[in-house]
């Protein structure tokens, strides 16, 4: 209860700051990867949610992912796993034009190799939401990062 209403707080500085938060962003988004691995649903969820709205209001995504990109080795697998389903959520918003994705993909292959089984569908949910958008350039560079290609 304490963290989702600390979530709603954080989201009510951001409607009421928008562009002039960008100087907390870096401040807030380790707290915030570390909620998106809470145990529970509807913190991780709304951890999310407020990622997102940072994109849309106080920076564009990649000033946020250039930071967010620490998430995808952080401790807690859940974490890790919501920083994947992060970049799903970003891509479906935004599309593949607001991000550097070649600085992104080296991530998802690291999770690929991850030990525990949901972070590692994440990622390969969040490499098949890149080629969607992007199409055979991902294959090609994955294949150069030794990846097989009939995975």
């Amino acid at each position: 209860q304490v963290a989702l209403l600390g979530l709603d707080v954080l989201g009510a500085f951001v409607n009421r700051l928008s562009g002039r938060f960008k100087p907390y962003i870096g401040t807030v988004l380790l707290p915030l990867i570390d909620r998106m691995g809470d145990a529970k649903d509807q913190v991780r969820e709304q951890a999310q949610n407020l990622i997102l709205k940072l994109m849309c209001e106080a920076a564009p995504p990649m000033y946020i992912w250039e930071r967010l990109a620490v998430g995808f080795k952080h401790k807690n697998y859940r974490s890790r796993e919501g920083v994947c389903l992060c970049l799903i959520a970003t891509l479906n918003i935004y599309g593949a034009q607001p991000l550097i994705l070649s600085k992104l993909v080296p991530h998802l292959c690291t999770a690929f190799g991850d030990s525990n089984s949901q972070v590692r569908d994440a990622a390969i949910l969040a490499i098949v939401e890149v080629y969607r958008h992007v199409g055979e350039k991902v294959r090609i560079d994955l294949t150069k990062r030794g990846i097989p290609p009939g995975r």
